[in-house]
């Protein structure tokens, strides 16, 4: 059995050729050989066919579709059942070896190998013949927008192999042979840097001086003009040894000469079939990554836990890879535990994915991140490094040239990094949320139940995570029903618990950061956690912890640091607001259960509920024309204390604003003073009966 796609699309089994049908049945076939051994959702599969404007019917033209593709297979002798449905769409279950994609692959592999053995005839050979495999314009036949993106990708790989041949055969001394077909390859791709250098050196080399040079000087005009960037190192490098004279021998520059020892790292993870776009983010980030300017460009994702960003980066960096033909690099350098990843490990693995040998990678630091910059510069590489931890973590990882970009996430913003331009990723919309349950579990199972997925979608708070977890988990019980688990999502108590699935665990994604914080920050998180308000000033975390209000704002700014609190803004008494999202504050309130006392507990939650219903209590009178009562040295706490000022000159605002902080205490204090509390008329009608007020400031 042979699939083949570089060129016309192409399928035989035992020397037969398969009639496949029609374009639809070419569009998904395309696709599922590009996702061989991955489910493509049928989302995916309608956006390519209809180009984001598929028919009420699309679901079940695409279920014809692939009974057709099926039954050619079928009928053409191929064994079992080749394409295999998913829980969210299609998958083919072939052999890689089947695919003339991955037989190129082996074979570059194998020229590679060859070259570093330093066989470096045998290895252009072989990359020759991997190079054959492609048998004119990649399906060509297909218009598809979706289909032609894959093929630019492999078109690309294409001209980066090629490079790579050219270099081991100029290496070789074929120089003169190599003069014509460069000469075409630099008219079709007159801004591919790389093949100006090979001909220039090809030329040079056969006497051929003032050619070399005028070719250099149509490809710098041509960048200047289209980019707006000088050549890069390689280039230059070709031209000052061609005006210098040198002799052909000695005229490859270094870098040049040990091209062949150099590899094109493809370190990209691959991008989630069932991806929900995020326009809003997306054409920004790509506005960033390709952008002209004098440094290296870099892009740097920001939020708290389980918004997708990871998600995001790699969807953009597949995007974008094409016009970084230098390679792309990946690293994780959070992982999921208590240790990072070193800076100087990432380095070590980039270095040999550049192709440098273990034995000549240095064992300081600055040394590596040094060669490291060295590799790049010239170069077009995109650097995407995920889970940042701290500026100076990654300081060593940035190339030093324009040429290269990077592009990055972190839980924190990282303002401390020169030249970040950073991008702030929130939740995901309700529309979003049910697209992406509908790409996981299908579009047939969602329409069933609406209003459960509406439901669902909403105790996720549209953090990716916990939808792609709650979708996992309906996908592997297909029995499931959807009103079942909308029932235990209202539990608050099992919540964490149902969006759980495997790796998708809100808990393990909050663990290290949690784990990495000092007593005191513990000690205040968990107590945001437990009060569970919607929103909330430093002076209460405060009041609860007993702790000056300075401290408290200096752990809360670090918790933003560590994407366990957001900065809900300033409101309109100019007070700095932090909100905690629930799922976070669920965890929060589980761990604080856990870890403080239970004396310590009703302590922290007793306090708090005091100070808003001593303010409180002073904001009704001020209401009410009454300048006794309450006065500042009367307040519970410091904290309290601190806010008198301000619910004087606003008491209506300030009751408005601590509404749910009122409720909170009414429903704290009320089972032991008798707190009578209710809303009439309006927020500036809170009732605090005269005895028990008293009692609680």
């Amino acid at each position: 059995m042979l699939f083949r796609v570089l060129g016309r699309l192409e399928v035989s089994i035992d020397d037969r050729t398969v009639v496949l049908g029609k374009n639809r049945q070419l569009v998904i076939l395309s696709l599922l050989l590009a996702n061989v051994g991955r489910s493509l959702p049928v989302g995916r599969i309608m956006e390519a066919i209809w180009n984001g404007n598929p028919p009420r019917t699309a679901a079940e033209q695409v279920q014809t579709c692939i009974w057709r593709l099926r039954k050619s297979l079928a009928q053409a002798g191929a064994a079992g059942e080749l394409i295999e449905t998913t829980p969210n769409g299609y998958a083919l279950n072939i052999s890689p070896e089947s695919i003339d994609v991955h037989r190129f692959e082996r074979q570059v592999g194998e020229a590679r190998g060859l070259a570093l053995k330093g066989d470096l005839s045998l290895a252009a050979s072989r990359m020759r013949c991997a190079l054959s495999l492609f048998r004119g314009p990649i399906l060509s036949e297909i218009s598809s927008p979706v289909v032609q993106a894959v093929v630019a990708k492999w078109e690309e790989r294409r001209l980066v192999v090629l490079e790579e041949c050219i270099r081991l055969e100029l290496e070789c001394g074929h120089r003169r042979e190599l003069i014509d077909e460069l000469s075409v390859l630099v008219e079709e791709n007159p801004l591919r840097e790389q093949l100006r250098a090979q001909l220039m050196y090809a030329l040079h080399s056969s006497g051929r001086r003032a050619e070399a040079l005028e070719i250099y000087r149509a490809g710098r005009a041509l960048l200047i003009e289209q980019l707006g960037l000088e050549p890069g190192r390689e280039l230059q490098a070709m031209h000052q040894v061609i005006l210098a004279d040198e002799p052909p021998e000695e005229s490859a520059p270094q870098q040049q000469r040990s091209a062949v020892l150099e590899s094109v790292p493809e370190q990209l993870v691959a991008d989630l079939p069932d991806y929900v776009a995020r326009p809003g983010y997306e054409a920004v980030i790509r506005r960033v990554l390709t952008s002209r300017q004098d440094s290296v460009r870099i892009c740097g994702l920001h939020g708290h836990f389980g918004l997708g960003k990871t998600a995001l980066a790699v969807h953009i960096a597949h995007q974008v890879r094409d016009q970084f033909p230098g390679g792309q690099l990946f690293a994780d350098l959070g992982h999921s535990d208590h240790t990072p990843t070193s800076t100087a490990e990432v380095l070590a693995g980039f270095l040999r994915a550049l192709g440098v040998p273990d034995h000549r990678i240095p064992a300081d630091l600055s040394e590596r991140a040094a060669q490291y910059r060295s590799l790049l510069s010239g170069r077009r590489v995109l650097v995407v490094l995920d889970d940042v931890r701290t500026a100076a973590s990654v300081r060593p990882l940035l190339p030093g040239g324009p040429e290269s970009a990077v592009l990055m996430t972190s839980r924190s913003m990282l303002s401390e990094l020169p030249g970040n331009h950073a991008v702030k990723v929130g939740a995901m919309s309700g529309e979003q949320s049910v697209e992406l349950i509908s790409n996981v579990i299908g579009s047939a199972r969602v329409e069933e139940s609406p209003e459960a997925i509406r439901r669902i979608t909403a105790a996720c708070g549209g953090l990716p995570l916990a939808v792609r977890a709650s979708a996992a988990r309906l996908a592997a019980r297909r029995h499931l029903d959807l009103r079942t688990l909308t029932a235990r999502l209202s539990e608050p108590g099992r919540l964490l618990d149902e969006l759980c699935h495997g790796a998708l665990n809100v808990r393990a994604y909050l663990e290290p950061s949690v784990g990495a914080l000092d007593p005191q920050s513990r000690r205040i998180w968990f107590t945001v956690g437990l009060l569970q308000v919607p929103d909330f000033g430093a002076w209460v975390a405060s009041a609860a912890t007993d702790t000056p209000i300075p401290r408290v704002e200096e752990v809360l700014e670090h918790l933003v640091d560590r994407g366990l609190v957001d900065v809900a803004g300033a409101d309109r008494m100019g007070v700095v607001r932090y909100r905690i999202h629930r799922l976070a504050g669920l965890y929060a309130q589980e761990r604080g259960h856990q870890e403080l006392p239970e004396g310590e507990r009703h302590a922290l939650l007793d306090r708090a509920a005091d100070c808003w219903i001593g303010l409180g209590r002073r904001a009704q009178q001020r209401l009410s024309g009454d300048r006794r009562g309450t006065g500042p040295e009367e307040c519970p706490s410091g904290a309290c204390r601190t806010m008198v000022d301000m619910v004087d000159s606003d008491p209506r605002a300030w009751l408005q604003l601590e509404a749910e902080g009122l409720r909170f205490a009414a429903a704290r204090r009320g089972s032991q003073v008798g707190l009578m509390m209710a809303k009439r008329g309006g927020p500036d009608r809170w009732d605090f009966s005269n005895d028990i007020t008293g009692n609680a400031a």
